[in-house]
């Protein structure tokens, strides 16, 4: 996430809070409890700071009292000078209740100011909450075979049952009910594997297209006969390896400048 220069969380001890919030990536995360316990530490941080708010609150509601008797008070002043003489005595009662109302009116301001920041943090701080809480909603559910939560992916049987990384691993059927999910197995990658096809050999060896793919690009020799898997030539680069920077493929580049030379 990109960080807001602006942004700084109060009541922060040693940046913590505004560390998590900002380097700590929730979508790479994969274990429940970690996720958990960075929740954990986001709403403590988010109770602190919403007493320290509603103390702020309270802080400034007495200050707007304390505001609003000077200035009542110092209209009063001012009306008295106005009826009587001015007396040394007068006019220093007007400017002491003067005073204090500026001093109540400029500390009201600053706590409000105060109050401002804590509760845009409040915002942040909510918002990541829920964004954490949504990741776990998302992608941590129950598993229909261990009922433990876990990040869980349907094993693509008819009932579409979801399980979890380890009750899923390497099965060729349904752990809850008992269905054939058309799994072979892979002497190669020695995996359980929905999608076999010939290697392209003689004797039609099978494998997975995963291995396949290996298989073409290392050496392009069928593991079981030692036959030839393809009769084309196989480059063994990706095709990615032949993009440039401007996203043009080289070899078009080689093709055009051999086709130049061949019309000189």
């Amino acid at each position: 996430m990109k960080q807001n220069p602006d942004l700084r969380f109060p009541y922060d001890q040693d940046n913590r809070i505004l560390y998590l919030y900002y380097d700590v990536n929730i979508h790479t995360i994969f274990n429940r409890t970690k996720l958990k316990n960075l929740k954990n530490k986001f709403c403590k941080y988010l109770n602190h700071i919403t007493n320290v708010k509603n103390n702020i609150t309270s802080l400034i509601l007495e200050y707007q009292k304390i505001q609003d008797d000077a200035y009542v008070r110092w209209q009063q002043a001012k009306t008295i000078t106005l009826v009587d003489k001015l007396t040394p005595e007068n006019a220093e009662k007007r400017l002491a209740f003067f005073r204090m109302f500026s001093i109540a009116e400029e500390e009201c301001e600053e706590q409000k100011c105060v109050e401002l920041g804590i509760t845009v943090t409040i915002e942040y701080i909510l918002n990541k909450i829920n964004e954490i809480t949504n990741h776990i909603y998302k992608n941590y559910k129950k598993c229909s075979h261990c009922e433990n939560m876990n990040m869980v992916t349907n094993c693509d049987c008819k009932s579409k049952h979801k399980l979890c990384s380890e009750c899923s691993d390497d099965i060729t059927e349904c752990p809850v009910c008992k269905e054939d999910l058309g799994f072979q197995y892979c002497a190669i990658c020695m995996q359980h594997k929905k999608e076999f096809i010939d290697t392209g050999c003689e004797n039609k060896h099978q494998t997975c297209k995963e291995c396949l793919d290996k298989i073409i690009r290392k050496n392009n020799l069928c593991p079981f006969c030692r036959d030839y898997c393809s009769k084309e030539p196989v480059d063994p680069h990706p095709v990615s390896y032949y993009l440039m920077d401007n996203g043009e493929d080289i070899r078009d580049v080689w093709q055009d400048r051999a086709d130049d030379r061949r019309e000189m």
